[in-house]
């Protein structure tokens, strides 16, 4: 499995563009890994997670979509679904001949689909799948699970994803896990795990809607005393905000000694 981050920030972006903040300010000074596009992920060259700044990410970092089959909607908030760019998978825009673009999310996600994109779906190349927390499905090499987030819509969603070869979940837009989440995530191990930690070194709770350094770190050390994850596994943080992280540097000085890599914009890895 090969995977690649066509973004790592929250939904403000890293710098946010109309904050000066110390961490925005360094972030310009630096530039490089300090500087990061809203989260999406893309998975060997066929399945993408979140459609965010698609755009952006295909011009910087040299990403191509266009054999993309599969795209995995975490939950409506439009850092990732931007629905309205659906028109790009469309003639002229795509002079490709692109393969239909099957989109699965909640039923609140795939309803807000056809409001937000102008361009006549058919027309685009697009099939709307509805699921829900609990559902697992097969399409093509993929094995797919979905969970249940901790985070503010009706039903925001985690994936886990086995390509016959490696197991991926990613966990973004999400607090701790409810009880039936943590044991549903338990039913599998990992090769890889994608964590959010949006609130960096803000103390979370319960009633959060993000992770942060203290919730990553616990995660990573629940996830290894329950056995969940494979030899060589990868437990990787994401969907940084500015406000309470770092840049890049200094969040591999506090996240790599607890076995937690920081995912930066365009790291390809493969497992």
């Amino acid at each position: 499995m090969e995977i690649t981050f066509l973004g790592t920030a929250a939904a403000e972006g890293y710098p946010a563009p109309f904050c000066r903040c110390e961490n925005c300010e360094e972030a310009r000074r630096r530039k490089g890994r300090s500087l990061r596009l809203r989260s999406s992920l893309l998975i060997n060259n066929d399945l993408l997670i979140d459609f965010s700044d698609i755009i952006a990410a295909s011009s910087f970092y040299g990403v191509d979509l266009s054999r993309v089959e599969t795209l995995l909607v975490t939950h409506p908030h439009p850092d990732h679904l931007y629905a309205e760019q659906f028109f790009l998978h469309a003639y002229p825009f795509a002079r490709t001949d692109v393969p239909v673009l099957d989109v699965y999310g909640s039923r609140e996600t795939i309803d807000l689909i056809p409001e937000r994109c102008e361009t006549l779906l058919d027309r685009c190349k697009v099939e709307l799948n509805v699921v829900q927390a609990g559902d697992s499905w097969t399409k093509g090499r993929y094995q797919f699970h979905s969970f249940r987030a901790t985070h503010g819509t009706t039903e925001p969603l985690l994936y886990a994803v086995d390509d016959g070869e490696r197991s991926l979940l990613y966990s973004t837009d999400t607090g701790r896990y409810q009880p039936e989440t943590w044991a549903a995530i338990k039913m599998h191990t990992y090769d890889i795990v994608i964590m959010d930690e949006t609130m960096g070194t803000i103390p979370t709770d319960d009633t959060s809607s993000h992770m942060g350094i203290d919730a990553v770190v616990a995660y990573r050390q629940a996830f290894e005393v329950e056995g969940l994850l494979r030899p060589g596994a990868r437990f990787i943080a994401h969907h940084f905000s500015h406000g309470a992280n770092p840049c890049y540097e200094q969040l591999v000085e506090m996240l790599e000694p607890h076995g937690v890599d920081v995912a930066y914009d365009s790291w390809r890895l493969k497992i």
